[in-house]
């Protein structure tokens, strides 16, 4: 082997062993990826989880809140019931005079 082919080999030999080196960097950072974007995968799920359970809570609230302004205002009816009736029979007592 002449001394021309000697350094050309050895040149391949280096081109050849930077590329394996960059391979097994991209193959590292591939790796990082896929685990990241595995663990961001997750995370979603537990987020969309955690955000139907807040959306279950509200519209249970609201039913809730609806049932109590109900209560208040079943109250204040029966209140106004209560005084018509009231009436009601004062103005059956003035008719039996």
């Amino acid at each position: 082997m002449s001394e021309s082919d000697s350094h050309n080999f050895n040149q391949l030999k280096e081109k050849i062993k930077r590329v394996i080196d960059l391979y097994e960097k991209e193959k590292d950072k591939n790796v990082t990826l896929i685990r990241e974007n595995h663990e961001l995968r997750e995370k979603v799920k537990t987020t969309e989880q955690s955000l139907k359970d807040f959306k279950t809570k509200y519209d249970k609230l609201k039913i809730a809140k609806t049932l109590v302004a109900s209560s208040n205002d079943l109250h204040d009816a029966r209140l106004r019931v209560n005084k018509m009736v009231r009436e009601i029979d004062r103005c059956i007592a003035l008719l039996n005079r």
